[in-house]
């Protein structure tokens, strides 16, 4: 599957990026402005060609909470960490079935031949998350901007934007379910994190596409996007549900959480680079 891959191109950014679709993600709410510290930092440490320096500078220099929230909805998170922590985990676990349906639901929206390319050429990306065992899914769409941007060029561009996008993706969750089980009092969030670390190391070890710092930040954004997307939908109906069925786990008990925790204790499956 590799040798279609690229190694000496240097990719670069959507031409229209900046006037076309960041002013329409950053019209969505919730969405939050990456920092050029963010930037900044995390492109040295990715063209230094050290993954886990990547990953260690991520952590040091970016929010984990990758969206705007202010008021209410700031008030809310900061303090969900009150609540009983099997409830959290239960909305935790049903807001990650609706992403992960979210993203097949996005792959089957695109146009045939980069389906085909996504489905066929990158068969380390396939198996993730494996433990998270089965639930209720609830309805949670991405921002259409994520699936532009994965068709905004040739498919050689097609190639190196889901390449990066699925590996920052876990770089960032990485860090934010690191932060999760600070704040929700949940240590097996911390070994979930590394089912994430582990995926991001995997992933860039198969591939690491050499990019200009504008197709990097234009990576960053788009998953922001997505970010943006999930944050809006938890404050609507899908997130009503979603509490109200944690409610209804923690208050008849299951094995929803003891799989995930059964399926945390069993190594992740991983393809090795060739």
């Amino acid at each position: 599957m590799s040798n279609r891959l690229d190694r000496d191109r240097i990719y670069e950014g959507q031409p229209d990026f900046a006037e076309v679709m960041l002013p329409r993600l950053r019209a969505r709410p919730f969405f939050r402005l990456a920092t050029d510290e963010e930037i900044e930092g995390s492109l040295s440490a990715y063209r230094s060609g050290d993954i886990e320096r990547l990953l260690t500078t991520w952590a040091a220099v970016a929010s984990p909470v990758r969206a705007t929230l202010g008021g209410l909805s700031g008030m809310i998170y900061r303090r969900s960490g009150l609540l009983p922590r099997r409830l959290l985990g239960l909305a935790f676990l049903s807001t990650m079935r609706g992403v992960l349906e979210a993203g097949r639901r996005l792959r089957s929206g695109l146009l045939p031949e980069v389906a085909a390319v996504i489905e066929g050429e990158f068969p380390w990306l396939e198996s993730r998350h494996e433990h998270v065992p089965p639930g209720a899914v609830p309805r949670i769409d991405f921002a259409g901007e994520f699936g532009e941007f994965l068709q905004g060029g040739t498919l050689d561009d097609s190639r190196a934007r889901w390449q990066l996008a699925a590996a920052l993706n876990e770089v960032q969750q990485a860090h934010c379910s690191q932060h999760l089980a600070v704040l929700f009092r949940l240590p097996e969030l911390s070994r979930h994190a590394l089912r994430e670390r582990e995926l991001a190391l995997n992933y860039l070890a198969h591939w690491s596409p050499r990019v200009t710092r504008d197709l990097w930040a234009q990576c960053i954004y788009v998953l922001d996007g997505l970010n943006a997307a999930v944050f809006a939908a938890l404050q609507g109906r899908e997130g009503l549900g979603i509490r109200l069925r944690a409610l209804g786990g923690l208050l008849i008990g299951g094995d929803e959480w003891r799989l995930f925790c059964e399926g945390l204790a069993r190594p992740q499956r991983l393809l090795k680079p060739t």
